[in-house]
């Protein structure tokens, strides 16, 4: 029963391995075919561009990301969990509007 549940949760995610980036969420990308799912271009806010997932709330995101509310909707990592210099030049964390409200940290373009 253990190991369905794990691997229902990984497929959820695209099998994203917290912590890492990968075409699932993190990856520099400059189209969509790029990525899992979808590529936000390279801008000032996703400095090489960044592979992420669409998203209405955190349940559809890795537990290493926030839904934020950005672009339709979508996950971006936690910081300072994630190191955010670890995505290249550019990169830092910045307080952002939560999908669900509020605001959260994670990493965005300075």
């Amino acid at each position: 029963m253990r190991q369905l549940v794990l691997l229902v949760l990984l497929g959820a995610c695209g099998g994203h391995g917290l912590g890492d980036t990968d075409d699932t969420v993190g990856n520099a990308c400059t189209r969509d075919t790029d990525c899992d799912e979808r590529c936000l271009p390279p801008s000032g806010d996703y400095p090489a561009g960044f592979c992420t997932l669409n998203c209405i709330d955190d349940r559809d995101c890795p537990g290493d990301t926030y839904c934020v509310a950005r672009d339709g909707g979508v996950c971006l990592f936690i910081c300072p969990d994630f190191r955010c210099s670890d995505l290249g030049p550019g990169w830092d964390c910045k307080e952002t509007d939560h999908a669900s409200g509020g605001k959260v940290d994670v990493c965005r373009g300075d």
